[in-house]
């Protein structure tokens, strides 16, 4: 069952905590916004969506600022960040945990949103969600957009099941945490890395051949990472497979983990495709 659900009438609100929305993307943010209010939704979009100040949608206050405005207010019952790039954990100094942990309001987002996502998760206890919201619209949007509604509104797991292989183990279960690999350690050495302990370590990645993966992966491990986590779930690195090289990083991985022995699982159904499913962090 979804861990939250929708309905008609609600209010759900669009944002850009990282890189703002370029002046071209309008058209697609309103054709978004279009299939939200078909599903009886309404929108809201925050003033910190568009670039404002060269790539950003305001400074790390303002979008902190309407980030947590969004969280405190009880008329919005999602929050929906549609942005990526670089910029968003500028902003994780100036958030107000506390008055999140108490709203409990679900926020989705992806790629640079990895550094909020799980932040917020550690930092408040609230659950996040690891999807990509523009899917609605993209090559398999009528298909995104049928199995968000069964599972957002009717409570059914369709977002949420995905297929997927073992690379390692047989079985693999618990709370995930995770998200991008290179935005994920932004948080290495901050307030904000998340606690590994028990477990399923989420990782995907839109950029980067073998070299750039394998040393990122380098990092991880020495933060001790994969000492406390209980499994590992990969999902798509799409530059990496498009190049034909995860092979070698497959192996890389499973050097690594190699000593513990975890379940090591792969799926093609999570990360940046316009197919991807929807993870629950926290």
């Amino acid at each position: 069952m979804s861990p939250f659900r929708l309905k008609s009438g609600d209010t759900v609100a669009l944002i850009a905590c990282s890189d703002g929305m370029a002046p071209e993307d309008r058209v697609r943010i309103d054709a978004l916004a279009g299939h939200l209010r078909h599903f009886g939704l309404q929108v809201e979009e925050s003033r910190t969506l568009m670039r404002a100040h060269g790539p950003f949608s305001g400074t790390p206050g303002e979008r902190a600022g309407e980030l947590n405005r969004l969280f405190a207010d009880p008329r919005i019952a999602a929050i929906f960040d549609i942005s990526g790039g670089d910029s968003a954990n500028q902003i994780l100094p100036l958030l107000d945990y506390g008055a999140i942990r108490k709203s409990d309001t679900p926020m989705f987002g992806l790629s640079d949103l990895t550094s909020v996502l799980n932040a917020v998760s550690a930092r408040s206890g609230v659950r996040t969600y690891h999807y990509r919201t523009m899917n609605l619209i993209g090559g398999y949007g009528e298909r995104q957009r049928e199995e968000f509604y069964r599972t957002f509104f009717e409570g059914l797991p369709d977002l949420y099941n995905f297929d997927f292989e073992f690379l390692r183990g047989e079985d693999l279960n618990g709370d995930v945490i995770g998200g991008n690999l290179r935005c994920l350690l932004k948080l290495a050495g901050t307030p904000y890395w998340p606690d590994f302990a028990g477990k399923v370590l989420l990782l995907e990645s839109l950029g980067g051949g073998a070299n750039r993966i394998a040393s990122l992966l380098s990092q991880l491990s020495q933060t001790g990472a994969f000492e406390r986590c209980s499994g590992l779930l990969l999902g798509t690195f799409t530059e990496l497979e498009n190049r034909g090289e995860f092979a070698a990083v497959r192996d890389y991985v499973l050097e690594l983990t190699g000593e513990r022995g975890i379940p090591v699982v792969k799926s093609g159904r999570i990360g940046h495709g316009e197919d991807a499913k929807c993870v629950v962090l926290g």
